[in-house]
């Protein structure tokens, strides 16, 4: 048996198979076409925070109104969604725009310890954060000694 060695460059096997350099990737994320009409999808940060009695989801979302959130609760899937447009002006003309209000949508799984009757949200400082209650058996109970009787 013989091997026939091949020397063609590794860029041009992962064309020919149907793959992709990290250059060609980056390359297409970054024409100039895709940055100057905003195509990126902006998602933005989220911190999820666990005390005692509650969890917390922080999103940090400047720029807002609350009543531009809009929050819903379907068996246990808490989605926070924010759906606003920016009017343009078109008297105005960027030289530079590096940021924009973009629409967002974001899911989360909630477990089954959450007091889903009692879950609340704050908007404050350009802070979403969503507050939820976990139920009293969930609540970690301090140790105790038990007396022997």
């Amino acid at each position: 048996m013989t091997l026939v060695k091949m020397n063609r460059p590794v860029s041009h096997m992962n064309r020919t198979h149907g793959y992709k350099t990290f250059s060609d990737l980056v390359d297409e994320m970054f024409n100039d076409e895709r940055v100057c009409t905003n195509q990126f999808i902006a998602i933005p940060p989220t911190n999820i925070i666990e005390s005692k009695f509650d969890f917390r989801v922080e999103i940090a979302a400047p720029g807002f109104e609350k009543s531009d959130f809009k929050i819903d609760l379907d068996k246990n899937m808490l989605t926070i969604s924010l759906d606003k447009s920016v009017d343009e002006n078109s008297e105005e003309n960027y030289n530079l725009k590096e940021f924009n209000f973009n629409s967002f949508n974001r899911s989360f799984r909630i477990s089954a310890k959450i007091n889903t009757e009692k879950i609340n949200a704050i908007y404050k400082n350009g802070l979403l954060q969503v507050i939820l209650p976990k139920k009293e058996e969930a609540v970690e109970k301090p140790a105790r000694e038990i007396k022997i009787s």
